[in-house]
């Protein structure tokens, strides 16, 4: 009885072992992106701007490398997002309430509102960076409290900023991002960026598509 026993769990090892090795031979997922990936043609935005070659644009998908989430609106379509809005070259990313996002782009903290109800009119909670070339980044609709940053810090790209909610004027939860020039207060000029790790690799993002953040 215990020679079967013995030789049973000898058995059991060894598949266990095959087993783990044959997953850690697997090759890693990888989420790498280059710049063969975009076929960039000239396209102009709903008033006429030139959307920039992803190649050399200096903004990232605001989330993690790996992840990828559904566009709700996106430019010139409709709503607060229709041509002619200020918020005419905005997108919004259905991200889960709690979600993490991150910056976009390198700048500097201007401001952060994060005080308000999570799920009141309004603004609602939103922070701003200066990226330090007359544009500004505005990242929108975080729960009260929900904004890890702090006024006058300095960010990286791919920093985490916060996490998403639904406070303002959001109907579900996501993240309004949207980049702005000249003076940020409401109601300011928004120009057309592309998102240079962005897989499906289109130069203007389309609504209901799920991009992945690519490792660029």
């Amino acid at each position: 009885m215990k020679k079967w026993l013995i030789a049973l769990l000898s058995v059991l090892l060894l598949t266990c072992k095959s087993s783990d090795e044959g997953l850690s031979s697997q090759p890693a997922i990888e989420f790498s992106c280059s710049p063969q990936d975009f076929n960039y043609t000239e396209q102009a935005g709903c008033d006429g701007q030139i959307y920039p070659d992803p190649v050399s644009s200096p903004y990232v998908l605001p989330y993690a490398v790996g992840e990828a989430f559904k566009t709700g609106l996106v430019n010139c379509s409709f709503s607060y997002h229709a041509s002619g809005q200020p918020d005419q070259y905005a997108f919004d990313f259905d991200m889960p309430e709690g979600t993490p996002f991150t910056a976009a782009r390198a700048g500097k903290v201007r401001w952060v509102i994060d005080g308000a109800s999570s799920t009141g009119g309004g603004a609602g909670n939103y922070l701003l960076i200066d990226h330090g070339d007359n544009t500004f980044g505005y990242y929108l609709h975080s729960p009260q409290n929900g904004i890890s940053i702090t006024v006058g810090q300095e960010v990286e790209q791919g920093d985490v900023l916060g996490i998403t909610g639904r406070s303002g004027l959001a109907g579900y939860p996501h993240l309004h991002f949207i980049v702005v020039k000249g003076q940020p207060d409401y109601p300011y000029e928004s120009v057309p960026v592309s998102f240079k790790n962005a897989i499906p690799s289109d130069v203007v993002l389309k609504t209901a598509v799920t991009y992945t953040a690519c490792n660029h």
